[in-house]
């Protein structure tokens, strides 16, 4: 689950949660320091791919700027994923030697500001007709995770969508039986689509995983994104699979939420388990964490199996002798923060322990399915 293996342990936001919003706070500045422990139990070398040496490079738009201040080895290159999420390959050893350990360190400065959400209108919605080609052919497809020629959800999400042919109405119509339907609960690996239909559960990132799925077989461009929530309330110390990933993170809560397009507004921001408000025509939009809370976005997921490489990183990881720790840490400079209720905090810390360990982990996936340009 993040690298964030240790991030699909780390995605649990399940229902909307009464939290008061931090509108209006302009560049407000986060220090976030990630320590990876790789521990060799065993007496032979354990060859390091390039995604373990790496390090994320987060992501830089209009609503917040990421910046590495540190690393405890010198950059080597930059490189891409197969969604374009980039990353630094650090000049780390390429091998562990037996009963011995490594650590990588990255020290991010992270400045959040304000990213307001677009007032939803019916009466201003668009047709199907109105997305453009290019994006159906790109983010409506069967790739990775996105299980589109599933008879069963193409079923469902006909049926759910019936006739209408207005964009918003559609979504608005998906996100609604999928709150109203699939019951919030988390497990240590991430759902496929039809997984969480049939069983009708699943936490953040299983339930937005449902909703873009369903929005492809609609031929409504969707896709998944990962970030990280900063509260100082927040922490956690967790330990999974058979031991080989550990977890100590304190004020970082990780979270997984859908994007999709809608005209005329474009992409938008589709969270089913943390929203600041019930007001609106869609909350889950318009109040979703991304546009009134403090979330930095990390990566986006459209091509990558993000289910299958979280699953084959855990049958490797504990089928070797590589145990792998991840200690996070968040400093806020002094500015007036709204508290976080308490029932906010418990939801975070099951998702912020879902995505880390797949963001983890899943580096040793990446080169094993793909070839990564630099």
């Amino acid at each position: 689950m993040r690298h964030r293996a240790v991030l699909l342990l780390l995605l649990v936001f399940s229902t909307t949660l009464p939290i008061e919003p931090s509108l209006g706070l302009e560049g407000v500045r986060f220090r976030l320091t990630d320590t990876y422990v790789f521990e060799n139990s065993g007496s032979d070398p354990f060859p390091l791919s390039e995604m373990d040496r790496a390090v994320s490079l987060f992501q830089n738009n209009s609503w917040q700027t990421v910046r590495i201040l540190e690393t405890n080895f010198p950059i080597a290159r930059l490189t891409n994923d197969s969604d374009g999420n980039r990353y630094a390959i650090l000049a780390a050893p390429e091998s562990l030697a037996g009963r011995s350990n490594l650590t990588i360190t990255v020290i991010y400065e992270i400045t959040s500001m304000s990213n307001k959400g677009p007032e939803l209108r019916r009466d201003s919605t668009q047709n199907l007709s109105k997305i453009p080609l290019g994006l159906v052919s790109e983010y409506c497809v069967p790739t990775g995770t996105w299980l589109v020629d599933d008879p069963r959800i193409q079923a469902k999400a006909g049926e759910i969508a019936g006739n209408e042919t207005r964009v918003l109405v559609i979504v608005e119509s998906l996100v609604r039986w999928i709150k109203d339907n699939i019951v919030y609960n988390t497990t240590e690996l991430a759902r496929y689509p039809n997984e969480t239909l049939v069983g009708l559960r699943g936490d953040c990132d299983d339930q937005a995983i449902l909703f873009v799925t369903m929005c492809r077989t609609l031929r409504i461009p969707a896709f998944l994104q990962i970030g990280c929530i900063l509260k100082e309330e927040l922490k956690a110390s967790v330990s999974v699979w058979n031991d080989h990933v550990r977890v100590d993170t304190e004020g970082v809560g990780w979270h997984g939420w859908a994007v999709v397009y809608v005209p005329p507004w474009g992409w938008l921001p589709v969270d089913f388990t943390y929203i600041t408000s019930s007001s609106g025509l869609v909350p889950e939009i318009e109040h979703a964490g991304v546009y009134e809370d403090y979330v930095i976005l990390q990566q986006n997921v459209s091509k990558q199996d993000y289910v299958g490489e979280a699953r084959d990183s855990r049958r490797e990881l504990i089928n070797s002798s590589l145990y792998v720790t991840l200690k996070e840490k968040m400093v806020k400079l002094p500015t007036p923060m709204p508290s976080l209720p308490w029932i906010v905090v418990v939801p975070v810390l099951g998702g912020v322990f879902l995505i880390l360990v797949f963001f983890l982990v899943r580096r040793r996936m990446l080169l094993r399915s793909e070839s990564l340009n630099p």
